[in-house]
C-alpha cells in the first residue's frame, strides 16, 4: 500500500509545501499527544503531515530513519530527504519545523536524494557459525535464530553445554528453545511473530493462514491487512508452512510455500539478493537488500531445497546467504540466520520421521529420504543416531 500517495505528492508540488512524516509505532506511548499537539503548532500547516505506522511500513521506516521512535522525516515534494528530527520536545521540534521551512523556501536547504543500500555479496564460510556460538557464550543477548545454531553446535561439541548457564536471552521464543517454556509473550498481530510460533509448533497452523493470499503467495503484515509482500514475512510464513510440512506431509502447506517462494522470486529478485519489498512509489523504487531478511529468506529457500530438490531453491539460498554476509559479518542476529543457511546447504540431513525433541538446524524432514525408516541421511549414507554424523566443514 501507498502512504504517499499521489494527491499527496500532487498538492505538495502545487503548494510547494513539504512532506512530514511522523514515525510511530504500537509501543509509544507519548507519539500520539505529541502528533496532535505538533498538529495544534501554527508552523505545521506549511507542511503536508503523515502519520506512519514504523512497524507496519517497515519499507519507510528503513529508508527514512534510523529505527529511533518517534522520527520526523521531512521530504520535499519530490521526495528528497530535507531534514530528520529525533526528539519528543515539543518546543525543539516546532523550532526545527521553522528552521526547516524557512530554509527550504528560501533555498537555503535543499533535498538529499535517497541512497540504495546494496551490499556486495560475499561467498559464505563455516566460520560464521563459529563466530555466533562464540556470540552466544560470551554474553549477547540470543535470540532464538542463534539459540538454534547454538543447540545444533553442541549436538556434536557437547562440552559446550556447559555455557548454557551462561547464556543471556533476548525474547521469549529464545527461552523456550533453551528451557522449555512455553509462556511466550509475543505481539500476535503481526504476520512474522504468529510464523515464528508455528515454526517452532506453538499454535496453530490455521492463524497463519489467515496472512496470506493463497492466489499468489503475498502475505499480509499484521491483522491490518494495511501492507503486504514484505520480504521479512514472505519468508518467516513461507518457512513456518514448511516446518508444518514436515510435522504433517501436508501438501497444502508445501503448495502455499511455493506459491510464497514465487512471490519472492518474481517481484522481489535483485541481481545481489532480495529486495524487502517490490516497488509501488518513489520512496521503495530506491533498491533496499536488507540483510536479516535475505538471510531469513536463505533459510526459507534452502529448506524448500532439502524437500524439493529443486536447485533453484538452492542458487536463491545462495543469492540471500552471500547478500546477508556482505551487508555485515558483524551482526549476531544476521550471522545467525547465515549460519542456519549454509548449515541446511552444505551439512543438510534428511529425516523420514519428525522428532520434536530434537533441534538440529541441519535436519529437514523429507518423505524419502532413501533411508529405512527413523533413520537419517547424510552425504550419501543412511545414520541411525545423529551423534554418528560427524561434519565436514566445521
Amino acid at each position: 500500500m501507498m502512504i504517499i500517495t499521489t494527491r499527496i505528492i500532487d498538492d505538495a508540488k502545487f503548494y510547494d509545501k513539504p512532506i512530514l512524516m511522523f514515525f510511530t509505532d504500537d509501543n509509544c506511548k507519548d507519539c500520539d499527544s505529541l502528533y496532535l499537539k505538533m498538529q495544534e503548532l501554527p508552523i505545521f500547516s506549511k507542511y503536508i503531515g503523515i502519520k506512519v505506522n514504523a512497524l507496519e511500513y517497515v519499507q519507510y521506516t528503513i529508508r527514512l530513519t534510523r529505527g529511533i521512535i518517534p522520527t520526523i522525516t521531512i521530504l520535499t515534494p519530490s521526495l528528497d530527504l530535507l531534514a530528520v528530527i529525533e526528539s519528543k520536545d515539543i518546543k525543539f521540534i516546532e523550532n526545527k519545523l521553522r528552521e526547516i521551512i524557512d530554509g527550504y523556501k528560501n533555498r537555503k536547504i535543499r533535498g538529499i536524494r535517497l541512497e540504495e543500500y546494496i551490499p556486495t555479496p560475499i561467498d559464505p564460510t563455516p566460520s560464521i557459525i563459529y563466530e555466533t556460538v562464540n556470540r552466544v557464550i560470551e554474553g549477547y543477548e540470543a535470540d532464538s535464530r542463534m539459540i538454534e545454531i547454538f543447540l545444533t553446535y553442541t549436538n556434536i561439541y557437547k562440552e559446550y553445554l556447559k555455557a548454557r548457564n551462561r547464556i543471556k536471552l533476548a525474547d521469549d521464543l529464545a527461552r523456550y528453545l533453551l528451557e522449555g517454556s512455553k509462556e511466550v509473550k509475543i505481539d500476535e498481530r503481526y504476520s512474522g511473530n504468529i510464523a515464528m510460533l508455528v515454526n517452532y509448533g506453538l499454535t496453530d497452523v490455521n492463524r497463519l493462514l489467515e496472512f496470506i493470499d493463497v492466489t499468489n503467495g503475498e502475505v499480509f503484515r499484521s491483522k491490518r491487512k494495511e501492507n503486504k509482500g514484505v520480504l521479512l514475512d514472505e519468508a518467516l510464513v513461507g518457512n513456518a508452512l514448511l516446518s508444518e510440512y514436515e510435522r504433517t506431509f501436508n501438501e497444502n502447506y508445501l503448495e502455499i510455500s511455493m506459491k510464497i517462494s514465487n512471490y519472492i522470486k518474481n517481484n522481489l529478485e535483485h541481481e545481489k539478493g532480495f529486495r524487502d519489498i517490490k516497488v509501488t512509489d518513489n520512496i521503495t523504487k530506491v533498491s533496499y537488500l536488507e540483510p536479516i531478511s535475505n538471510a531469513e529468506a536463505s533459510i526459507f529457500f534452502s529448506k524448500l531445497w532439502n524437500i524439493t530438490n529443486d536447485n533453484t531453491y538452492r542458487d536463491l539460498a545462495l543469492k540471500g546467504l552471500s547478500s546477508a554476509l556482505g551487508a555485515t559479518m558483524d551482526n549476531p542476529k544476521v550471522i545467525a540466520r547465515a549460519s542456519i543457511a549454509y548449515l541446511k546447504l552444505f551439512e543438510n540431513i534428511k529425516a523420514n520421521k519428525y522428532h520434536p525433541n530434537i533441534i538440529d538446524v541441519r535436519i529437514t524432514v523429507v518423505k524419502n529420504n532413501n533411508c529405512p525408516s527413523s533413520m537419517l541421511f547424510y552425504d550419501g549414507n543412511c545414520y541411525s543416531k545423529l551423534e554418528e554424523i560427524q561434519p565436514k566443514f566445521f
